[in-house]
């Protein structure tokens, strides 16, 4: 009922602020602390995803649908990956604001410790919680223009953040992107994905894994300023790309970015139609 849903609503605008207040206070402790830049943000990653966690269990309407078995085996690739210093390009499917946050919701924490991700600079001076983003160490895009489909993106200022990430990849880490690079309002069917996005995969030669995720849009629809209604988000954790050699000229980077970014969005689309085709067996 419409009423059940603002109640929800409210109640998950009451958890968040008291976990993002929470979250923003600890990583600025951690700041505080002597300690090297690296591992003041790879703690406050534990923070930001203890909090997310908790955040979660808070939300007794929202349900998670996942395999648990294929899930931890993912994680544990994954992890053997890092350990071979070979980092890890991971893509999530980009249906509401909530995303970013089932990340932090799902994954083990020292998958999540590890990882760093592009937003939209806009996200870094949102109140209370854009100084969490920069704590983390996340990443900003510097795009031209705010609107809806335009993606041109500031090359100078950009070419400085790319930098730092790649010397963050060379070390083994993970990088959560979402290659439809805005919110899909019809989360059926992805979006192409943006080819540029796979020129550090294909230099670095690394694997691609996707988080793909159902019914997100349900609990926070993409026109709502909150969240929090009452559904069921289903994910998945597959291997859909294995990386290869490093890749040097910009002619072979090129030509892999065209081919990984179609053949990354095949496998994810594929698992989309299969969240659509089971739920549309149970609702029989």
């Amino acid at each position: 009922t419409m009423a059940s849903g603002s109640t929800w609503k409210t109640w998950f605008q009451i958890c968040i602020s008291l976990c993002m207040i929470n979250i923003r206070l600890w990583c600025e402790l951690v700041h505080l602390l002597p300690l090297a830049q690296e591992m003041k943000e790879k703690l406050s990653m534990y923070v930001l995803c203890i909090g997310l966690k908790v955040l979660s269990l808070t939300q007794f309407q929202v349900k998670f649908d996942l395999d648990p078995v294929q899930m931890a085996k993912g994680w544990v690739a994954i992890r053997r990956s890092l350990a071979r210093k070979k980092s890890v390009f991971l893509l999530m499917n980009h249906v509401s604001k909530l995303d970013g946050m089932l990340m932090g919701m799902v994954a083990p924490l020292d998958v999540t410790a590890q990882c760093k991700t592009y937003m939209s600079s806009i996200l870094f001076r949102a109140f209370l919680v854009g100084k969490i983003w920069k704590l983390v160490g996340h990443k900003p895009v510097h795009f031209k223009s705010d609107e809806y489909g335009k993606f041109s993106v500031d090359k100078e200022r950009q070419a400085a953040v790319q930098e730092q990430i790649k010397e963050f990849m060379l070390k083994g880490k993970i990088l959560i992107f979402c290659p439809e690079g805005q919110i899909n309002k019809n989360p059926r069917n992805l979006l192409p994905f943006r080819r540029g996005s796979f020129a550090l995969p294909a230099e670095l030669g690394m694997d691609i894994w996707a988080l793909t995720t159902h019914n997100a849009q349900k609990v926070w629809p993409f026109k709502s300023g909150m969240g929090g209604l009452p559904s069921t988000i289903k994910l998945s954790l597959t291997k859909i790309h294995s990386g290869g050699e490093k890749i040097s000229t910009p002619e072979k980077i090129k030509e892999a970015c065209v081919q990984m970014a179609d053949s990354c969005r095949v496998s994810m689309q594929a698992e989309v139609d299969r969240f659509y085709e089971e739920e549309t067996k149970q609702n029989q």
